[in-house]
């Protein structure tokens, strides 16, 4: 292996292991440690990495494109919170501590960040096993760049707890991935500018902004991973012939893959959130064995008011815990509708009726086995 490539993987490992330490012990990992440790690495890879200059006479028409892509999803966070949600104030207002503890690192975070992203892609990372070349190197990029993310925004959640810990994944970790592959395009492309501007823009205005919609967490993850693949297709039409030769079969492909991770992520993200219109559970008891056995995750879709007829399974709130059983009986007693439910695999029915008020949903489609993962970790955190 070159040298050159020796450093860019060395560079890499020791990034990847030092960013996973820091995420295992976030509670004390603060935003301006996590800042001091990418500065540095940012001198690291300017120093020791070959420079790679991109030369590219768009470089301020895609920049200011950037700032108005990042103005825009500003625009459409809060024009979606105005038409559909209400607003509340930000805990953390703008002022100079806000600066000093929040924007200063973040900010350094982003433009060091970024200086790691282009040093690393702009070398030639491929190594030759079992007779084929492959660019590990760009992959490696990407698992770092989610930690970061990782890293920034674990506290927000309660890790500690399953719900908390799911959460970081779909609504951190799956938006990170759409994110960095644009990332990762645009890089290689035009280079750092246009990233650190949009990033900028659209990270920071949470500090600066005093109101935000109530319906944060889901609707920014949903947008966060939908908005890059659009700024995507906005490039790819705009300036692959002037900048990037790249056939149209490879494009496609590039689009169809993405496309792919894209719907992937959004899907997951807006099931687990079970805001939307069809949310998913996972079955934790065997009380339905046969139709729905453990470790199964059911899809469901939200109920708002549609007929339940005998034989259809729900999922009803109980006790503060989320059931699934099915409706073996139904009475309209003074106008009041009661379901009569019980297990599959119960001798009994249950002991108490449901009433619209305590259901969630109904079941739509079972998927056999894939929530046992869940349980485990459930067990594990339990």
């Amino acid at each position: 292996m070159k040298k050159d490539k020796i450093k860019l993987y060395f560079l890499e490992i020791i990034l990847f292991a030092v960013l996973f330490i820091a995420l295992f012990v976030s509670t004390s990992t603060s935003r301006i440690v996590l800042s001091i440790i990418l500065l540095i690495f940012a001198v690291l890879v300017k120093t020791f990495l070959k420079k790679d200059k991109i030369i590219n006479y768009l470089s301020k028409e895609v920049t200011f494109l950037m700032a108005g892509m990042g103005l825009l999803y500003v625009g459409i966070f809060y024009l979606f919170g105005y038409i559909a949600y209400s607003f509340t104030q930000q805990i953390i207002t703008f002022s100079l501590g806000t600066f000093v503890r929040y924007i200063m690192p973040l900010s350094i975070i982003i433009v060091s960040s970024e200086i790691i992203r282009f040093g690393f892609l702009s070398q030639d990372g491929k190594i030759r096993i079992h007779n084929s070349n492959r660019d590990y190197a760009k992959a490696l990029t990407i698992i770092n760049m989610i930690l970061i993310d990782l890293i920034v925004y674990i506290n927000v959640y309660d890790i500690h707890r399953l719900d908390g810990f799911l959460a970081l994944i779909g609504f951190v970790a799956f938006a990170s991935v759409s994110s960095n592959l644009f990332y990762n395009y645009y890089s290689k492309r035009f280079g750092i500018i246009g990233i650190i501007v949009y990033r900028l823009i659209t990270v920071l205005y949470v500090y600066i902004i005093p109101f935000v919609p109530n319906m944060y967490i889901y609707f920014r993850s949903f947008l966060r991973m939908v908005y890059p693949y659009v700024m995507y297709l906005v490039m790819e039409s705009s300036y692959s012939k002037t900048t990037f030769v790249k056939s149209y079969s490879a494009r496609r492909k590039d689009a169809f893959v993405i496309s792919g991770l894209v719907a992937f992520m959004v899907l997951f993200t807006m099931l687990i959130s079970c805001n939307f219109r069809y949310g998913i559970i996972v079955v934790g008891s065997g009380s339905m064995t046969g139709a729905i056995d453990k470790g199964d995750a059911t899809i469901y879709e939200a109920y708002s008011g549609q007929k339940i007829k005998t034989g259809d399974i729900i999922i009803f709130e109980h006790n503060g815990a989320r059931k699934i059983h099915r409706v073996v009986e139904t009475k309209n007693v003074n106008g009041e509708v009661r379901y009569y439910t019980k297990g599959d695999a119960n001798s009994m029915n249950d002991s108490e009726y449901r009433t619209r008020g305590d259901i969630i949903g109904i079941s739509r489609l079972n998927i056999k086995y894939i929530g046992i993962p869940t349980l485990w970790l459930n067990e594990l955190f339990n």
